[in-house]
């Protein structure tokens, strides 16, 4: 008889471990607390638009993976060039950093400030090094303060909510691509030959229904095989555990309790969440680290917009700090199939802190808010938004400050000691991933529940190169 596997979250750590399991031959019961699957990188069909929650695209140097998602979306999938762009004092700059774009952009006196200012910091690193202690001192050295003011620090500040000296500087070598500014002349000019200049110049994206047919495939997959469930609407209560094992999870559908019995359990739900269901509680030092870890929520406010298109870009960042929209995504030119034609939908991304102002601002005042933003930067006219809606997120970015790495190892250490027990996935582990980081860490836990040995998922967004959200 097969092993059953209870999964929590059906997202696509979730998915992808669950289908793995399954191809493998087992039996695997996943758990969700929203009423549809896919986590972040879910879609949703509002009248004639399909929209994501912010942009997503799919991209990986994984073979296997990218031969998984070819196969799930077989003609659903096409390949976009991607263009993302900064925008900024009225101008839009290429994003990774492009030397000729950005010699373009800038008024003279401000590009010679930015190089002189790039080889001060390369002079005093030389003579005293300057420590990777935190985002600022990371970026600094690598790009000196003019481009660091400019680009960096402005849009960190504005996202994260914090100053950048407490933002880690795992950050910065996570999701910066270029690693200086001479990095960035170096790969402008000369193009090395096998050397892409950025990570992800082309991605897949699905035709028609979002970037969330990739989740709905996997779901699909899993559902074809008689044995297997997955049940959404679900509310997890309680985690038992007892000596160095996981007994059961008690659950609440439709008003409904169950206790169901664990033969082996994977969460791929917030690690903080998680660590609060463990029926008895895990011990003081662990839940005291699982206070100090943080996320930063999301307002997605989505703006059908009465025109063909506002920009060519899939997402475009918004630095500037009298603008609290930090980011806009445009489904249209992921498909053209997200919109009808003549109208185009355009989702402004504001963070937040959950229960904060923002996040308890009505529908409306959001709208409103968002409107303003893009007109005051001049990528809208308030007249042409026809209609807007919002979406709001909790768990969207783990805030990585200057200490975060210490608590979540206590905290997955703490899980570790459990043997049929495993924490996966952008949420099981505190890290933020992309999409393939998250089907990748699926993959390679599912595969190693199968076989008992193989890739350690819970390392594989460390050894990754440096990729661009």
């Amino acid at each position: 008889m097969s092993r059953r596997t209870t999964i929590l979250g059906a997202g696509l750590a979730g998915l992808s471990a669950g289908h793995t399991l399954v191809k493998g031959g087992e039996t695997v019961s996943l758990l969700e607390k929203e009423d549809y699957i896919g986590g972040l990188a879910a879609s949703f069909k509002v009248g004639d638009y399909t929209i994501d929650l912010g942009p997503h695209r799919f991209h990986t140097r994984n073979k296997r993976v990218h031969t998984q998602v070819e196969e799930l979306l077989a003609t659903n999938a096409h390949w976009k060039n991607r263009l993302s762009r900064i925008y900024l004092r009225g101008k839009f700059f290429n994003y990774p950093l492009n030397a000729g774009n950005v010699v373009r952009n800038l008024p003279p006196w401000l590009l010679a400030k930015a190089f002189l200012d790039y080889l001060w910091v390369r002079a005093k690193n030389a003579v005293k090094p300057i420590p990777d202690d935190c985002f600022q001192n990371w970026v600094l050295k690598r790009f000196g303060r003019t481009l660091y003011d400019l680009f960096f620090g402005t849009y960190t500040e504005k996202a994260w909510g914090i100053p950048c000296t407490q933002v880690s500087a795992d950050w910065a070598s996570q999701r910066i691509t270029l690693l200086s500014l001479w990095d960035t002349v170096k790969k402008t000019l000369f193009r090395p030959k096998n050397v892409p200049r950025t990570l992800v110049s082309k991605f897949i994206y699905p035709k028609h229904g979002g970037v969330g047919q990739i989740a709905e495939r996997l779901g699909e997959e899993i559902r074809n095989h008689p044995g297997n469930s997955i049940q959404t609407g679900v509310r997890i209560k309680r985690i038992r555990w007892a000596g160095d094992k996981v007994t059961s999870v008690e659950y609440e559908k439709n008003g409904v309790v169950r206790d169901e019995p664990v033969e082996l359990l994977v969460s791929t739900i917030p690690l903080t969440v998680a660590l609060e269901l463990f029926d008895p509680a895990p011990p003081p030092d662990v839940m005291k680290s699982k206070d100090t870890l943080r996320y930063k929520a999301i307002v997605f406010v989505f703006l059908i917009v009465d025109r063909p298109k506002v920009t060519d870009d899939h997402w475009v960042y918004l630095p500037e700090k009298h603008l609290r929209v930090h980011r806009i995504s445009e489904f249209k030119n992921f498909s053209e199939f997200s919109a009808p034609e003549g109208k185009t939908l355009v989702a402004a991304e504001i963070t937040c802190n959950y229960e904060d102002e923002t996040w308890n601002m009505d529908t409306p005042a959001l709208v409103k808010l968002a409107t303003a933003d893009l007109a005051t930067a001049g990528l809208i006219q308030p007249h042409e938004v026809l209609e807007g809606f919002v979406r709001r997120e909790r768990y969207s970015y783990p805030l990585y400050d200057l200490v975060y790495r210490e608590h979540v190892k206590r905290c997955l250490d703490f899980m570790k000691g459990f043997t049929n027990f495993h924490s996966s996935g952008r949420q099981g582990l505190f890290q933020y991933g992309n999409m393939d980081h998250s089907l990748a860490m699926g993959l390679v836990l599912g595969e190693k529940l199968l076989r008992g040995e193989g890739v350690d998922h819970d390392k594989l967004l460390e050894e990754e190169e440096s990729v661009d959200g």
